[in-house]
């Protein structure tokens, strides 16, 4: 029992390692702010608001998941990006050649600068997700929602990539 706290309290005061959480990030405690610059939208398709959509979520999803403090510009750690691909396509086509299914596409690259540990940046990571949805139902009524579905498979990902490094 007393190795057991001896190194519970070795894991959780020593200096060296880093912070963990319940969502399984691993951000070095040095590191206090973060800044996420606007993912413009460079495809040439899909509607203005993806953007937005985009750059919230990925806020949304800092501000949640970690302990970092969101700056405007300057901040230990820098993402920002861009769409690089937004598609439309028909996909599982049935046995009479027309198909059931459309199929929206966006993939970001990302690039993550970590002033305090350069290393673990990336530069130009590219990042795709999806979503389907029936050929019945009108695209102006549910691209929005789709893209929000879309949007949080990105971020997962990208937080993924950024500080979860198992």
């Amino acid at each position: 029992m007393r190795s057991i706290l001896f190194i519970a309290f070795l894991l959780i005061f020593s200096n060296s390692c880093k912070v963990y959480s319940f969502t399984g990030a691993n951000i070095d405690p040095n590191i206090k702010t973060i800044s996420i610059e606007y993912i413009y939208n460079k495809s040439g398709n899909g509607p203005a608001s993806a953007s937005d959509i985009i750059t919230n979520s990925l806020k949304e999803k800092m501000l949640i998941n970690t302990s970092l403090k969101q700056v405007n510009q300057g901040g230990d750690i820098v993402f920002s990006g861009d769409i690089v691909s937004y598609n439309y396509s028909i996909q599982a086509p049935t046995g009479n050649l027309s198909s059931d299914l459309r199929r929206i596409t966006i993939s970001l690259k990302v690039n993550l600068i970590n002033h305090l540990n350069p290393s673990e940046g990336f530069e130009q990571q590219q990042f795709t997700r999806f979503a389907d949805y029936p050929v019945t139902e009108d695209l102006s009524t549910v691209e929005e929602n789709l893209i929000r579905e879309i949007s949080l498979q990105l971020v997962d990902d990208i937080f993924n990539k950024a500080f979860v490094k198992w």
